[in-house]
This record gives structure tokens, sequence and C-alpha cells, in this order.
């Protein structure tokens, strides 16, 4: 009994203390079970989750660049791009893949076999067509790869090239409007923010966000495509006549200085900028090494009407009369004298461009028709040191226009007033021994015409979503209304009776002003090679555009005038035709006209004499001061019939040397001969039947040059 006693006293104690340790135990599993639910839900569980945190970008779409009539000139495209990745392929696969691509995509053994050797990922092509992704498909290749990529695309490329610009790989702009705008253009990216299994998957997390991109914004320019469409065909068409070194051609509205238009040859493609522009720089491109590369691009996407300077030449008569209209040193009626050439300057020859036959007393209205250096020397004498300094400065020149482009040089001008001597005034009141930019140039004439305002000349028109207020951004007035005014007479008086006449119409009235600048070349001006440019403004009477042509080394004709002026009429007429600029109640007047001779061989001499029996006139650029020199281009055509009292443009051989031009004598009997080469230093020497025969050849043969004295070799058949 008692032992039953003693157990069940011991059992009840077990029985106690195994309570007691039970709630212990429950008490401790409690107190961690709080401890982790508070670690679950403290900054540890949020730094664990953040370890685990992965963030990817999100593109955000470059906007458009548009026209100002909306037309898309810049865009980004999904496109295909197809890589090679280098791998080992057995012959079977090099003969499958060499006569895929060559089928698919016509590219020829050599490129492939240069692809397939290479040792890294070659990018082949990119924009391919559905067609084209299947049939590569179809090809079964490991060894290509195609991708779904953003590409940045340029329709109208390589229109536009300069103003556009071009985007980098990681679509940040370069160059141009989208490098100037990239900020607007290129919108905020953006951003998947999630926790992620060592493998990427998400995990569900209150922390989890997604952040949406932020499109770039559309940007409106004040270019209108159709007339950059007219101006780099006329340009495309004029750089191969005349194989200039460049030419550059900007289009404005002189009332605002928007840019209408602008083009430079040769250009490169906005859609591949790494490629030469001839196939001469491509060849030359392959030579270069990675640094020289560099070095070359940046010459290959430099925008030479914004960043080249060059000696604006006769076009810079136009601020040199204002200066002297504005500050009354002169009017039109004042009287000015050439004598051919002006030697009032110790060591100093300034000759006109009529040497020859100088034009002696003429008004400031005659001398800018006439285009005469001496003459503006002497205006430039009677305004001052001082005064042309400050309007120097006044007009823009030594300072960026503040264009909306990147690269803008500011040009060369005198550090002072003080700093000018009497011959670099004296070359400055004709635009030598100052260097400017296209853009520099335009913008200065634009205020000539516009009532005498500088205003920052603008290619961009509006950024979506933000409202410019604020219209032309007029930085000062140069010169009064009035005096802009009596320059508008002046430059329609240019192309109708002086040496502008170049972009001369009879549909509506123009003005303008031809430039030719003999060039430096090792410490020496040569005629060989000018810089050949023209401004122009349409309609006279209200200027609603202007026009400068700058062409940096023509072959042939090598004048403004004869080589710009083609250039800028064939604009002016067709951006007339555009926007229906026509005047019909302007008549030209009766027109008058006259045959123009055949000059060439002729000396100059001989040369203005013909010209003038024939009611023409003569321009010529040239360093000698020799009237023997040879004529060996004219502007005009022989036998092509124009208006009385118009200009030819000569070149002329410098050396002075007399060349005689072998003339046309076939189908001529032995005294049609005689009375053709009488009067040439030439010997005659027949042959064949001379008696009966006609000319059936000449050795040397017909337009071919020879020396005074030489034999001719006329050679007769009968019929």
């Amino acid at each position: 009994m008692k032992k039953n006693k003693n157990f069940s006293k011991l059992q009840k104690t077990f029985q106690n203390r195994t309570i007691a340790i039970f709630l212990i135990s429950l008490f401790i599993v409690a107190i961690f079970a709080v401890r982790l639910i508070w670690l679950y839900n403290s900054e540890y569980r949020v730094r664990a989750a953040e370890q685990r945190q992965k963030t990817i970008e999100i593109p955000a779409h470059r906007g458009n660049i548009l026209d100002s009539n909306g037309n898309i000139l810049a865009e980004s495209v999904k496109v295909n791009v197809l890589y090679y990745i280098p791998e080992k392929i057995s012959q079977q696969q090099r003969d499958v893949l060499i006569n895929g691509l060559s089928r698919i995509l016509n590219i020829n053994t050599d490129e492939i076999n240069e692809i397939i050797n290479s040792d890294s990922t070659v990018r082949i092509a990119d924009g391919l067509k559905k067609k084209q992704v299947d049939e590569i498909k179809e090809l079964k290749l490991n060894c290509l790869s195609i991708s779904v990529e953003n590409k940045r695309y340029y329709p109208g490329s390589p229109s536009l090239s300069y103003i556009l610009g071009f985007v980098d790989k990681d679509s940040d702009g370069m160059y141009g409007v989208e490098k100037y705008y990239n900020e607007d253009l290129k919108g905020k990216p953006g951003l998947n923010i999630f926790s992620g299994t060592r493998e990427g998957n998400p995990i569900a997390f209150e922390k989890n966000k997604k952040l949406n991109a932020v499109e770039g914004k559309n940007i409106k320019l004040n270019i209108d495509e159709n007339i950059n469409v007219i101006v780099a065909n006329v340009a495309k068409e004029a750089y191969e006549k005349y194989q200039p070194k460049s030419l550059s051609i900007i289009v404005s509205e002189p009332k605002t200085n928007k840019i209408v238009a602008m083009e430079n040859f040769p250009r490169y493609d906005s859609n591949n900028p790494r490629q030469g522009r001839t196939k001469e720089e491509s060849n030359e491109l392959e030579t270069l090494s990675e640094d020289e590369k560099v070095e070359k691009y940046y010459d290959i996407w430099r925008n030479i009407a914004i960043s080249d300077t060059y000696e604006p030449g006769s076009v810079f008569k136009l601020i040199t009369t204002a200066i002297a209209l504005e500050e009354n040193t002169a009017n039109e009626k004042s009287i000015y004298k050439c004598e051919g050439i002006y030697t009032d300057i110790p060591g100093v020859k300034i000759k006109c461009i009529r040497w020859y036959d100088p034009h002696g007393d003429q008004t400031v209205e005659e001398a800018l028709a006439n285009s005469c250096n001496p003459a503006y020397v002497r205006i430039a004498q009677d305004i001052g040191y001082a005064k042309f300094y400050e309007y120097i400065k006044s007009f823009g020149f030594g300072e960026v226009t503040g264009i909306d482009i990147n690269g803008e040089a500011k040009g060369i001008i005198p550090k002072s007033a003080e700093s000018i001597n009497s011959t670099q005034l004296a070359t400055m009141s004709y635009g030598h021994g100052i260097a400017v930019t296209p853009i520099q140039m335009i913008t200065a004439a634009n205020a000539i015409v516009n009532g005498g305002y500088i205003i920052e000349p603008k290619v961009v028109k509006e950024i979506e979503g933000k409202e410019d207020k604020e219209g032309p951004a007029v930085k000062r007035q140069v010169i009064s209304e009035e005096t802009s005014k009596r320059m508008l007479a002046l430059l329609a008086n240019n192309v109708e009776n002086g040496a502008a006449s170049g972009v001369k119409s009879s549909n509506y009235k123009v003005g303008g002003k031809s430039g030719t600048t003999i060039k430096i070349e090792d410490g020496k001006y040569t005629s060989e090679k000018v810089v050949a440019s023209f401004y122009s403004t349409f309609p006279i009477d209200n200027p609603k555009y202007s026009v400068l042509v700058v062409v940096d080394e023509p072959q042939g004709s090598n004048s403004g005038n004869a080589v710009s002026g083609s250039i800028s009429k064939e604009i002016n007429n067709q951006i007339v035709k555009y926007k229906n600029l026509e005047d019909h109640s302007y008549t030209a007047g009766e027109i008058e006209e006259s045959t123009v001779p055949d000059l060439i061989g002729l000396s100059l001499k001989n040369a203005v004499k013909l010209l003038e029996k024939n009611d023409l006139k003569a321009n010529i650029v040239n360093t000698s001061l020799s009237d023997s020199i040879i004529i060996t281009n004219q502007s005009i055509e022989a036998g092509t019939k124009v208006e009385k009292n118009s200009t030819v443009d000569l070149k002329a051989d410098d050396s002075g040397t007399s060349l005689i031009k072998v003339p046309d004598l076939i189908g001529m009997s032995k005294s049609e001969v005689n009375i053709e080469v009488g009067s040439l230093d030439i010997e005659i020497k027949n042959k064949g039947n001379i008696e009966e025969g006609k000319v059936s050849k000449t050795i040397p043969e017909y337009n071919e040059f020879i020396e005074p004295g030489s034999k001719l070799e006329v050679i007769y058949e009968s019929d």
C-alpha cells in the first residue's frame, strides 16, 4: 500500500515536471517565434530582399525629328540585324553560308570569307526584310544570329545629314540637331525593379515596382524638306559639273533668320556615317590606322556651313556699302574714281576686275554694280578705321551667331581698330583679309535686307510640349530700316545692270551680289584657286527667302556670278515655283538679244573687244596685269543668245603666253581656208587634192591650241 502511494506521488511529480518543462519550452518557442516574426518584418528582411534585388533599364523611345510640314526626317525603328558568331564550321556549312549570304544579301564571296575568318562577332547587315529573315533561318546555321534592335533611321539621308547629325550605339546624339537637342530627344529610361532568384526569376515582394520610361520629345524644324530637296538636287549637279573641293548652300527667311535648307557637298550619310563620302575617301579610310580614322571622321562630320571660314570677297561689299550709307559718309550718287589699279598705299597694288579698261568716275551705285575694288578702298577710307571696325563687330563677324547646332566657328577679324593698318582696311572693304563662316555671312546679309536686324539663326521650330513665345531672337539693330530699303534697291540694280546678272529672272524681282575670292597658296594669291560665292534674296520688294552659295575651288568657270550665281538662280526659280511667288505684274521690258561669240583662245584684249562689239560685258578673275593673257574658259557657251549687256565671265591662262586655237576648217576649199587663217600667225602645210578637194582633216585638230608660228597640216580630199 505504501509502495503504491510512493509510486503515485512519484508519478504526479513527474507529470508536474513534464508539464513545467513543456510550458517552459512552449514559452521559449513563443519567444523565438515572436523574435522570428519581428525579424521577418524588420530591416534585415528588407536587406536580404535588397541583396536579391535586380534592376533592368527600360529604354525610352527617342523622339522623332520632323520638318516644318510634319514630314519625318529622323525616327527610331525596329530592325532585324544579322550577326556572324565565330565558331568552327565544316566545309559543307561554309559552302551553305557562302552560297546563302551571296544569294540572300547579294554579298560577294571575298566579303563572306573575310567575315568567316574573323575572330570576333561581325555585324553583317541590318534592316533585313521578313523574307530575308526566313531564308536565313532556313540555312540552319548556328553561327548566324538574328536579333531585333532599335535603330535610328533617316528616310531622306544623305540629304540634311549636316543638319540632323546621327546617334551612337547608345542612341546618344552625335552632331547636328541629334546632339544639340539630345536631352529633349532621348527621353528618360524606365526601370523594372524586382527581387529575384539566382536564376533571375521574380519573387513576390511589396518593394517590387516598375518605373515607366518617359518618351523623348518630338522636334519640328524650320527646315522645309521640299526646299531642301531642291537645294540638294541642284547642289549635286553643280558638284559633279564644277568638281570643287567643297560646296555649301544655305536657304533662310531673312526676316526671321529661320534656316529653311542647308546642304554641303561632299556629304555623309546619317544612316552610315562612318562610310566615306566619295569612293576615293572610302578607299582612303581602308588604309588608315584607328587613330587616323577618328581624325578623318571628324573631318567628314564637320559642318562647313558653320565651322569653316573663307574670305567672302565682293559679297562683303554689301557690308561696306551699308556702313557708308548709314554713317552718311557716302550716298548712292557719291562719285569714286577707278583708274584700274589703286596704288596710293606704298608697296601695294589693288586691281579692279576691269584693270584693262578702268571704270573712271562712277557713283556708289555703279561701283557696287561694277564690283570695283579701288572704289571700295576709297569708300572704306572715308568711313574710317574705328567706325568700320565697330560695324563689322555689330554685323556679327568675329563672334558666333548662336545657331542651334554644335561646332560653330567665330571667324577671324582684327583684334581692334587700332590693330588695323591701311592695307588691311583697304582689302577688308572688298572682303579680303577677313575670314567668315557661311552662316555669319548670310546672317549679316539678311540684316541688310530685313530692316537692319541681326537675328540669331534658328534650325528648330518647336519642341513637343514647349511653347516658343519669344519669336525671332533679335540681337540688335545694326542699320536703320531706311538704309535697308536703300540697300534693297542697290541689290536689285546689281542684278538688272551689274555683275550679279547670274540670277536675273523675268518672273520675279531678285537682288544679289556675287563674290570671287582669289585664294592664297604658298603665301601668294593664285587665280587658279578661288572661292566663288553669291548672296541673293527675293522677291526684292518683300524678301521672303535668301540664298547663299559658296563653292570652294570650282573647275572650269570660276567667278561667283558664273558658278554660284547659276546655282542660286536654279534654286531661286524652283522655290518661286513651289511657293507661287511669281510676280505677274512684273515685266522685264522688251528684251534685245545678242549672240555670245567664241572667245576661247583669244587674248583678253581681243575677247573684250569682241564682246563689246556684240553689246556684251566681260568679267574676269585673274592675278595677271597683262591684257595678252589667253582666254581658256567662258561662262556662256558660244552661240548662245542672251540679253544685251549681259556679262560673260572669263577665265584666262595667267602665264600670258599667246596661244592660237585651231579653227574649224573641215569642208572648206583652199581659198576659204586662206581667208579663215589669214590673220592667224600660223604656217599652213597643205596635203592631198589641194586644188579640187575639200578639207577632211587638220593636224592638230579643231579646238586644239598651238603656239604662234606653228605648222598646221591641212589635208584635202575629193568628194
